[in-house]
This record gives structure tokens, sequence and C-alpha cells, in this order.
């Protein structure tokens, strides 16, 4: 398909990389040089978003910057977590230990009661 000089002028007016008219050949090979440059630069700067595992190793390395600039406070929430855990798993173990054994571990229950039900149990 042979397109005129005109024709292509009018359906790319002044698009970039398609000369309207090139003057000399090295004019027309230097044009080509930097399309080539240009789409090489797109595709590596697609090819580096796309790398997942690159992108998750600068953003882990930014985690750990943070973490470091914020040791002390991010150890004081850690050590406060760490205590209410603590004490919600113990608070929890005792509830089940009561309603296990109501008479025997509750401290309002008389001696003389527990002793009975120790008898019992026996």
């Amino acid at each position: 398909m042979s397109v005129s000089r005109d024709t292509r002028q009018t359906e790319f007016p002044n698009t970039p990389g398609i000369p309207s008219d090139p003057e000399t050949p090295a004019e027309l090979r230097e044009r080509i040089d930097r399309t080539r440059r240009e789409l090489g630069d797109t595709i590596e700067e697609l090819a580096a978003r796309a790398d997942v595992k690159a992108l998750a190793q600068r953003k882990a390395a930014g985690a750990v910057r943070v973490g470091r600039r914020n040791a002390v406070p991010l150890a004081a929430a850690g050590g406060t977590v760490l205590a209410l855990v603590v004490a919600a798993v113990v608070l929890r173990r005792r509830q089940v230990q009561r309603r296990r054994y109501p008479l025997r571990h509750d401290p309002r229950t008389p001696a003389s009661v527990r002793r009975l039900v120790e008898r019992m149990a026996a």
C-alpha cells in the first residue's frame, strides 16, 4: 500500500515520531533511534511497575525505616498489647474454672461447704 505525502500529512498532522517531511536519511535515522530509545524507556518503566517482588521489597524497607524511627513508641505499644492479651487470657481461664467448679474455687464459699463438696467428689 503506497501512501502519498499529502495523505500522510492529512492523517497525521504534527504527530511526534512521524516526520511530516524528512529532509535527509540521516535525520530520519536519528528520529528512528530517538523513538526506539523512548520506547525502550517506556518498556523499562512498565516492567518496573509490574515487578511485584521489587515493589514488596521497597515497601518492606520503608516499613523497617519507619519502625526504626519510632522504636520506643512501637515497643511501648507492643508491650501494652501483650499485657492486655495476657490479662484477657488469665481472666478467661478464671471464668472457665469458676463455671466448671463453682464451689471449690470461689473464695466467697465458706470452708465448711468446700470440705463437704470435696468429700462428695471423692
